[in-house]
């Protein structure tokens, strides 16, 4: 249909218009040309003020947002609305799958502009606004108000960021939020998800939706996800049947891997000052891994993560290059790197810059990993939100075995991130300015 011939319909039947502009799905499907699914809807149209949604990957949850904020928009004049998420580029997959639905509708029409930098925000006719931001740097949204709030892939927006920084935005307004994302761990995420089950919670709801609600996914793809990880393996079960685990083998306590999170620490690629120090960990790609290098500040603790890099698919002569760079960068940084096998023959093109190797046997890669475990349960290494590290941190587990306990990634997981970070640690324990020394007992 025409936009004049959408406008002459609408002119001519008023009571249709706010009977649209009363209901969102209808809103959806008459000015956006989309027809949500029916878990969708159930979204659309719920009105509490606090609402959880935990769903599968390809639920739609982009889509759904997308909608529910262009319809706030419209219907709400003068309304802030702010679009969270744990990266900015997380956050503009939303902002931007909004601007796409208004640039193919009459409503464009109410759009007054909008901003690509510094931070991407729309400006509507009726002075209502759409703003797209990261929680990395939570100090860059105090001060903000909204009347409501998205939060894209809630669990991974740390508890202390939810409380001090995201709650208080919707102060002025008594304002209203929505969480959505797939489960990971028992956080803010869970403990809302969980009052929005209880009577004794009236402002909250909550939902839970497999990946196979969405009609419009292929249900074969999630039929063979199901028979490559296993009916009841973490991966299914998290991340397409949306389910809260419990983990009891993990080796890192969720707790002690978020209170280590440091979004203050900006990642650097070169040395702040010649007064720092610096070692650097690195873990190289075998089969399908990745590498990853890892660059701590040691001048004090807590240790500071400010480095990082993770890659597959390189020839090792490049990554011999690119960690001389490196400890040339970071103040001629302590290197330590995994020399098991293939890093033997990489260990010794990295001579020249003092290089040192650390062999995985059952007991060695043990005693490296209960290192990072006591230094993380004491709050002596920082980091920024980093997903790769964190995922990999909170599916590290103990694995009974004939022999002992195996420290490994779960089954569909890497490792490559909690050992660059291990190496690194354990360099730092030993390093000083003036050259090596055992510092083993502050962390083991």
């Amino acid at each position: 249909m025409k936009v004049s011939q959408i406008l002459a319909e609408l002119e001519g039947n008023k009571k249709k218009l706010k009977q649209i502009l009363r209901d969102p799905v209808l809103f959806t499907k008459f000015f956006l040309n989309h027809e949500p699914h029916p878990a969708q809807e159930q979204i659309l149209r719920d009105k509490h003020q606090f609402i959880t949604v935990v769903a599968g990957r390809r639920f739609g949850k982009t889509k759904a947002m997308a909608f529910s904020a262009i319809y706030y928009a419209i219907t709400h004049p003068e309304s802030i609305q702010f679009i969270l998420a744990p990266s900015y580029n997380q956050a503009n997959i939303m902002f931007w799958e909004i601007v796409t639905l208004l640039s193919k509708s009459i409503l464009l029409h109410l759009v007054e502009r909008t901003y690509k930098t510094p931070f991407s925000k729309i400006i509507f006719k009726n002075g209502s606004e759409i703003h797209a931001r990261s929680t990395t740097k939570p100090e860059y949204l105090r001060g903000h108000k909204a009347h409501r709030v998205i939060l894209d892939e809630a669990a991974y927006i740390p508890d202390e960021v939810v409380s001090q920084v995201i709650e208080p935005m919707l102060a002025d307004y008594n304002g209203s939020w929505i969480k959505i994302g797939t489960p990971f761990g028992k956080n803010h995420f869970y403990d809302t998800y969980l009052k929005g089950q209880s009577p004794d919670f009236p402002d909250y709801s909550s939902y839970r939706f497999p990946s196979t609600v969405n009609p419009h996914i292929s249900h074969e793809f999630i039929e063979k996800k199901k028979r490559e990880y296993g009916e009841n393996s973490i991966i299914f079960r998290t991340e397409y049947l949306a389910e809260f685990v419990e983990d009891q083998n993990a080796v890192f306590r969720w707790a002690d891997i978020q209170k280590n999170v440091d979004n203050s620490i900006e990642l650097i690629d070169s040395a702040e000052n010649v007064s720092k120090q610096y070692v650097i960990g690195c873990d190289l790609a075998k089969y399908q891994d990745y590498t990853v290098i890892i660059v701590l500040d040691v001048t004090e603790k807590p240790y500071r993560l400010v480095h990082f890099e993770r890659y597959q698919g390189r020839f090792y002569t490049e990554t011999v290059m690119r960690l001389k760079e490196l400890y040339r960068k970071f103040n001629y940084a302590k290197v330590v790197i995994d020399s098991t096998g293939v890093g033997d023959p990489v260990l010794e093109d990295l001579q020249d810059i003092g290089a040192e190797g650390y062999v995985f046997t059952s007991k060695s890669k043990v005693q490296l990993i209960q290192r990072l475990q006591a230094c993380l349960e004491n709050g002596e290494v920082k980091y920024p939100y980093i997903e790769d590290l964190i995922k990999e941190l909170q599916f590290f587990e103990y694995q009974l075995t004939r022999t002992g306990i195996k420290m490994e990634a779960r089954q569909g997981f890497h490792d490559d991130c909690v050992i660059a970070l291990a190496l690194a640690v354990w360099a730092a324990e030993q390093y000083s300015g003036s050259g090596y020394i055992s510092l083993g007992y502050s962390c083991f």
